[in-house]
């Protein structure tokens, strides 16, 4: 079979390489879409930081320690999807955890009422196409938990 070592290929992912602004630009972003929904000291609290912290974070000042950015994941799953999208990826749970189907339900009936709302005029403009953003991403993530349950009970079957 030969030595292992000198059959190496050598192949590096071609993404593009992010520098700190780039990188405390997109934090900054998530963090700041999930704020909108959780409040700055229910999110401080849930990742055990201070509101200093995330508002160094929010203005750039600072980048948090890869720790504290990868506690975020525990408040909101897509609360780093603008810094995995840098590199060309995203972040999904190893293991579907089915959303709660009512909250789900009722959720995507307050997208319909807000994308609605969005078109009353005719058009949808900038700031309703971030509003609409904010409600779609979580429910991506729970409509995605529901896919893959059919996946594995199809895998199952």
């Amino acid at each position: 079979m030969g030595d292992l070592m000198s059959q190496r290929s050598n192949h590096v992912r071609l993404v593009r390489s992010n520098d700190k602004s780039d990188v405390s630009k997109a934090i900054s972003a998530g963090w700041a879409r999930i704020l909108r929904t959780v409040g700055k000291g229910t999110f401080a609290d849930s990742i055990d930081i201070g509101t200093k912290t995330i508002d160094r974070a929010l203005t750039g000042e600072s980048v948090p320690e890869l720790h504290t950015a990868l506690n975020s994941l525990a408040v909101d799953i897509t609360a780093l999807d603008e810094v995995f999208a840098l590199y060309g990826l995203r972040v999904k749970p190893l293991k579907a955890e089915p959303a709660n189907d009512l909250a789900t339900i009722s959720r995507l009936s307050n997208l319909a009422g807000q994308f609605a709302e969005a078109l009353s005029d005719g058009h949808r403009d900038h700031r309703e196409t971030c509003q609409l953003a904010d409600t779609i991403r979580p429910l991506m993530t729970a409509l995605t938990a529901i896919c893959l349950e059919a996946d594995q009970i199809k895998g199952a079957a």
